[in-house]
């Protein structure tokens, strides 16, 4: 069985239909459905289900596709392990961040990696994560970070990235009573409060965060802008949630107040996420490692002094 079989097999898989997965791998799909339908004759098995729709992956299909995953790691790895040889990382790597790490970390990794790895193209996009995640699956990215809170298809492989902590974000106007420079939401009055869109990870764990907490909301806004909601922040008395790490160029002071939630506190974890049948190859991986490694010196970063009483 050759390998360009097992990849246009994994593709339908994923895809969920020939002709988007003749899209993602620029083949045609009587093409695909060739190649498929030799496997299924050869072996003597049906692996996909087909209707006007789509197909739909048999027992052996879904059986078959976590062994095929397992070759095309293997392959990709084989090729990777070549060209470490040669001592010299290239490649075009495609990287999708949350506004949270293009805000607060991307910058000081672009700098490091384009040091270190001068032979490697990068290209980055911004999105929130549901929007990451579909770019993963159709292959447009070799990976993304986002919040751990994310539903997850199950083609997805993980990795942990680091633990925030959300924060009260207010113009510098306002003034709530908090304690050593961190702040309990039941204890003010009702907000005016920005938040993400319903697609958006975090926002159902902000919810139940308030609900649980009894927090009184007194008009909701919905912005998918990080940068619209800053801005509505520092000239109003509306309030936001966001990550601690991404509110660090704020910490001096002069744009906003940041205010860490305490009793409780709401932490956010995230993750990096590629598919099973394309791992990182290695000079993505060093991107990953490095951005990893920018993101944990931040979260460890204190609070300025500026945001406290």
């Amino acid at each position: 069985m050759k390998l360009q079989q097992l990849r246009y097999f994994a593709a339908v898989f994923e895809q969920g239909s020939f002709s988007a997965a003749a899209e993602k791998v620029n083949a045609t799909q009587s093409g695909l459905s060739m190649h498929v339908s030799q496997i299924e004759k050869r072996y003597d098995v049906v692996l996909f289900e087909r209707s006007s729709s789509g197909v739909t992956p048999t027992a052996a299909g879904k059986a078959f596709y976590l062994e095929a995953v397992k070759v095309l790691a293997a392959a990709s790895h084989a090729e990777d392990r070549i060209r470490a040889l040669s001592k010299t990382v290239v490649g075009h790597v495609r990287v999708g961040l949350m506004p949270t790490f293009t805000r607060a970390i991307l910058t000081s990794a672009l700098l490091r990696f384009a040091s270190e790895y001068p032979e490697v193209q990068l290209s980055i996009s911004e999105a929130y994560s549901g929007a990451l995640a579909d770019d993963v699956a159709e292959g447009l990215l070799d990976f993304a970070v986002v919040p751990a809170a994310f539903d997850l298809r199950d083609q997805f492989v993980t990795h942990a990235m680091g633990k925030d902590h959300e924060c009260l974000v207010c113009s510098l106007e306002q003034e709530f009573p908090t304690r050593d420079g961190q702040v309990v939401l039941k204890d003010l009055p009702p907000l005016q409060l920005v938040l993400p869109g319903k697609s958006n990870a975090r926002r159902h764990n902000i919810e139940a965060y308030l609900a649980v907490n009894g927090i009184q909301v007194k008009e909701l806004m919905e912005l998918d802008t990080m940068h619209g909601t800053l801005d509505l922040v520092s000239r109003s008395n509306w309030v936001s949630i966001l990550p601690r790490v991404l509110c660090l160029p704020d910490l001096d002071g002069n744009r906003r107040r940041v205010l860490p939630l305490i009793d409780p506190p709401l932490s956010v974890d995230y993750m990096r996420i590629e598919t099973s049948s394309r791992p990182l190859n290695q000079a993505a991986r060093a991107f990953a490692d490095i951005l990893e490694q920018e993101l944990n010196t931040r979260l460890d970063a204190p609070l300025s002094s500026s945001n406290t009483d």
